[in-house]
């Protein structure tokens, strides 16, 4: 039986969660084809009859329990991806988007989508960009706004990322916003990528890359230098070096770190406890807080969020400031910011919880 103590500290701890789960959010670092349903990935297999080497449901749930980067690329690319080859297919990828942003109270989502293997799978680019454009559509009418950047993956090289490039100013739609380098760093330096996101800058879209996730600072370095990269994706590699962890503090550089996501590649953090986020949040720098892929890492982001506290890592205070900076992190408009914070200030005056207010 649970002693008057640990009942409280549990009563405590659900109620936080609770206060979490009501705040409005925003998530910059999420991959759509990684917030989709085992569900779904199990429906498309029997629809299309496809040989996976996977003959039950949960067989396919056991496989989107990967332990390695080796696996979770394999996953992503030759399971899920490999199952999105018809026109509908996509529509899969919209329903689970608004079942995940609807149950964590994320009112606005950056999420990017990744061409390359849909295009091989037979997909038209057009006919993509114009499923997705009108399931964006669909969702802002429903209060869930969504932009789309397209991630060009260092494992398919710079010319195909040169070639998604093309076809994204060819095909133009304010829902997608900006162009991203994603894969492994060690397929290929940020650098390399200099002339295509030369280009995508001066057509006007936002750019963003993976780096520091996998591999050393350098790789941040070639981000922000070379690439003129506008946020990082994870950056954790920075606590290896003072110099850039003051470089990306002074130019206030966002980092979408996804903590779980961090553990699990176990480079630079082991537990939440030793997690770099810590130290960033302590120099000053601009942190943020995202899932990455929350069905293959089994977390989405409310959990995120109260996991940092549970561990000890942040105080509920400190998990709002976190918050907010991840609503002023996005690539909205100043006007529709402020509106979005405004909408978080209100649900925390009439909360529990007034005074986690951020005072600036």
């Amino acid at each position: 039986m649970q002693n008057k103590a640990s009942r409280t500290a549990t009563a405590e701890q659900e109620s936080v969660r609770s206060f979490i789960a009501s705040l409005p959010k925003t998530e910059i670092h999420l991959h759509i084809e990684g917030l989709v349903s085992v569900d779904s990935i199990w429906a498309l297999i029997r629809k299309h009859k496809l040989d996976l080497g996977i003959s039950s449901r949960e067989e396919l749930k056991q496989r989107f329990q990967v332990t390695s980067l080796t696996e979770f690329i394999d996953l992503f690319i030759n399971i899920i991806q490999a199952c999105l080859i018809t026109e509908e297919d996509l529509r899969y990828l919209i329903e689970d988007t608004r079942t995940y942003l609807t149950r964590n109270n994320i009112r606005y989502a950056e999420i990017f989508f990744a061409p390359t293997k849909l295009i091989k799978n037979g997909l038209d680019f057009d006919r993509i960009i114009s499923i997705l454009d009108s399931g964006a559509n669909q969702l802002r009418s429903e209060g869930l706004d969504v932009r789309y950047i397209v991630d060009v993956s260092r494992g398919f090289g710079v010319e195909n990322a040169m070639r998604n490039l093309d076809l994204t100013l060819q095909h133009p739609t304010e829902n997608i916003i900006g162009l991203g380098l994603g894969g492994a760093e060690q397929s290929g330096p940020a650098k390399d990528y200099r002339k295509v996101f030369k280009k995508a800058a001066k057509a006007g879209l936002k750019l963003v890359a993976h780096a520091g996730e996998d591999v050393g600072p350098t790789s941040i370095w070639d981000t922000i230098e070379v690439l003129g990269a506008q946020r990082i994706g994870h950056g954790i590699s920075a606590i290896e070096d003072k110099k850039l962890m003051d470089r990306l503090k002074e130019r206030r550089i966002p980092l979408e770190i996804c903590p779980t996501s961090n553990l699990f590649t176990r480079k630079y953090a082991s537990s939440l406890s030793d997690h770099p986020i810590r130290a960033f949040f302590d120099h000053g720098m601009y942190v943020t807080i995202n899932t990455d892929d929350p069905t293959l890492f089994g977390v989405e982001l409310n959990e995120e969020y109260t996991r940092l506290i549970e561990a000890g890592v942040f105080t509920l205070p400190e998990i709002v400031q976190i918050l907010k900076n991840g609503v002023f992190a996005t690539f909205l408009s100043d006007q529709r910011k402020t509106e979005l914070w405004s909408e978080v200030e209100s649900t925390i005056v009439s909360s529990r919880y007034p005074d986690t207010l951020p005072r600036d």
